[in-house]
């Protein structure tokens, strides 16, 4: 390459690019290099020396003016370390087989619709612009470790961002400002554990259609202030917040609607400030506490096929009373079912029962009454020994009383002897007769007895088939 006027450190560089020999040139008085000096070197086309495997390895450096090198096919790895550019970097629509950015600062840095070859470090690196890496496919990993990204709205750009490894942020990443991930293709994990996230009254993460081929880490530490948003997203193994702070004081918290994921943990250590939206996801395993249950969560259409903690029935009754637009139905369904599974059918009876007394509350007058007495008798058909005890309570009472107030036979001399207890039972089973109840016409107040076990009887067996009928209609 010729070029005239060069500085010792741009001399240096060119020196060292033709055998990817490093230059170091941390606290030096003269670290510049002209962003128009290291174009030159990485687009000339001249052969490669003989055996020498050129690179950029510069360390340490002020870069000036603007490194433009879009759409352009860079064919030699790039490691600019501890730099800082005057001016953002444009390698739009450009072909790299290495960039290495790690502990530089910059202004901002567009990578659009780019193709990396191999890993995009950006360690450490400081941006005080919007980091554009919308359409861009990386083969390798996008390490983020101890970077720190700070622009307001928009702070990364990755929209349908395509990484063959992992996105991984470990180590003090910040961001604040949003990050972009609709509709981006993860094949490995995203790990963001111990990572700190901040857009007051915006979004942490917006990922709607986000793809990731195994997991989503979002724990250990991590905290978000404001919403995390992966409505719609295909997590193929576990998404986790366990020991997370995620808060939002204008949007949700978490808004995962129609998630799929294997698992789902959420916070453990501190509760949710801000609602979690679930309405409609797909997950096999949910995994809480109790004790950072989030204050409003939303279920409407939640599928989920187990649990953990495995807790009473009414313990998660009260989980079910944090969705603030009221449980629906396929909530109290989906939650039975959860215990069914298990083999806890007593829990699974206590949940339904929660369910038809949730939806008296929304019945007409008369509607609530005939609740009422279901739930009084036989608990909805979800407890069968109540009605039993009734049966039972009455049999007694009724036996007592007839002892001592026996009806007249209606034919003298003929049919039965009287008996009391079987009078009574042929009163309160209307479908079983033993030739008691036809045998003996009562009068007067022992009528009136008999008529209201009669009554009784019927309400008793009536509540009892329901609760049969609707028992069945489930199996």
């Amino acid at each position: 390459m010729s070029f005239e006027g060069l500085s010792a450190a741009e001399i240096a560089v060119q020196e060292a690019f033709p055998h990817g020999g490093e230059v170091d040139l941390s606290g030096q008085d003269d670290a510049v290099i002209r962003a128009s000096v290291i174009r030159a070197l990485l687009l000339d086309e001249r052969d490669d020396p003989a055996g020498e495997l050129p690179a950029l390895r510069v360390r340490g450096a002020r870069v000036t003016g603007v490194l433009d090198l879009q759409h352009a096919d860079i064919r030699h790895p790039i490691r600019l370390r501890d730099c800082r550019f005057d001016a953002a970097p444009d390698l739009y629509n450009t072909r790299l087989r290495q960039l290495d950015l790690s502990g530089s600062s910059f202004p901002g840095l567009l990578i659009s619709a780019a193709t990396i070859e191999s890993t995009l470090r950006l360690r450490g690196c400081r941006s005080t612009g919007v980091i554009r890496l919308a359409g861009t496919r990386i083969s390798g990993a996008l390490i983020l470790d101890g970077a720190r990204v700070e622009h307001a709205g928009t702070a990364i750009d990755a929209t349908r961002l395509q990484v063959g490894d992992d996105v991984i942020g470990h180590d003090g990443f910040t961001c604040l400002g949003e990050i972009e991930l609709k509709s981006a293709e993860i094949a490995g994990s995203i790990r963001f554990e111990g990572a700190r996230l901040s857009n007051p009254g915006g979004s942490t993460i917006r990922a709607m259609d986000l793809t990731v081929g195994a997991i989503m880490n979002c724990c250990a530490g991590f905290s978000s202030d404001g919403e995390i948003n992966i409505s719609f997203s295909r997590i193929h193994s576990r998404v986790c917040f366990e020991e997370a702070r995620l808060s939002s004081t204008v949007r949700s918290a978490l808004r995962a609607n129609h998630l799929q994921a294997n698992e789902l943990v959420l916070p453990k250590t501190d509760p949710v400030e801000g609602t979690v939206e679930l309405n409609h996801a797909r997950v096999r395993l949910i995994r809480d506490d109790p004790a950072t249950w989030p204050r409003r969560l939303l279920q409407d259409g939640l599928v989920y096929e187990a649990l953990d903690p495995r807790l009473p029935a009414e313990a998660r009754l009260g989980w079910l009373a944090h969705d603030t637009e009221g449980a629906t139905p396929h909530a109290y369904e989906q939650l039975a079912a959860a215990y069914r599974r298990l083999g806890l059918d007593a829990d699974a009876r206590t949940v339904l029962l929660a369910k038809q007394r949730d939806r008296r509350r929304t019945l007409p007058g008369y509607a609530r009454l005939w609740g009422h007495l279901q739930d009084g008798i036989v608990g909805y058909g979800y407890r069968p020994l109540r009605a039993a005890a009734w049966l039972t309570l009455l049999l007694a009472a009724g036996t007592v009383y007839f002892t001592t107030h026996r009806p007249a036979p209606v034919e003298p001399g003929k049919g039965p002897a009287f008996n009391p207890a079987m009078y009574t039972l042929d009163l309160l089973l209307p479908v079983v007769d033993f030739h008691q109840e036809a045998a003996f016409q009562p009068t007067g107040t022992p009528q009136w007895i008999a008529y209201a076990l009669i009554a009784a009887g019927w309400l008793l067996a009536t509540t009892i088939a329901t609760g049969i009928t609707r028992n069945l209609s489930r199996t």
